[in-house]
């Protein structure tokens, strides 16, 4: 692929796509998962083009947890995310009902918790 030849874009992703998703648990807000998606260097080739996935878990007294990337062919995290669930790595058992959040308040939460990365 020439270096003028647009990015590969994976239509999989486009719900990711500077997107806030809430975290849940037994029905009352954990957190919020905010996400977006990069041009990326794919493994094993470095030069072959790709997206990843960059998303970063913020608690609602401001605590946020350190920014990860999240990349295919596999994407773990995407994959929980498409069945409603995000498991958070660093809490062994953790795991959470995910819903994207949209409009108005996908925009707020947006300008609060900020960009992944």
């Amino acid at each position: 692929m020439r270096a003028a030849e647009p990015w590969p874009r994976d239509p999989r992703l486009d719900p990711f796509r500077d997107a806030v998703w809430e975290l849940s648990r037994g029905g009352r807000v954990a957190g919020y998962f905010t996400c977006r998606v990069v041009p990326s260097r794919a493994l094993p080739l470095f030069w072959e083009r790709a997206e990843s996935v960059w998303y970063r878990v913020a608690w609602p007294d401001g605590r946020r947890e350190r920014p990860r990337e999240d990349h295919g062919p596999h994407w773990p995290v995407v994959d929980d995310l498409e069945r409603g669930r995000f498991a958070l790595e660093d809490i062994a058992g953790t795991v959470f009902d995910a819903r994207p959040v949209t409009g108005a308040v996908r925009d707020a939460l947006w300008h609060k918790y900020g960009r992944p990365a």
